[in-house]
């Protein structure tokens, strides 16, 4: 297919879009530093995620849920058959 009526940009037109360093500048504004922002917020919270799944001796479990007016509480506390007793 024969293309005819293509316009030809000369290299040193294209200096047109501005200066090379200010185009840097915008790409660390608006790429790199939200990008270490958004990691430096992260990291700490699947560390804290992870370490609030570890499995720990519990007293009391409570089972809240959500109605769509009102709330239900569950109270489930461990009985003591005994087994541990020191006498």
């Amino acid at each position: 297919i024969p293309q005819n009526n293509i316009p030809y940009w000369h290299r040193s037109r294209l200096l047109i879009w501005g200066n090379y360093k200010l185009l840097m500048k915008a790409e660390y504004l608006f790429f790199y530093i939200p990008t270490v922002l958004i990691l430096g917020l992260v990291i700490p919270l699947f560390t804290t995620i992870y370490a609030a799944e570890e499995v720990v001796a519990s007293t009391m479990t409570v089972k809240v849920t959500g109605r769509q007016w009102y709330w239900v509480y569950e109270v489930e506390s461990p009985t003591d058959d005994g087994a541990d007793d020191d006498e």
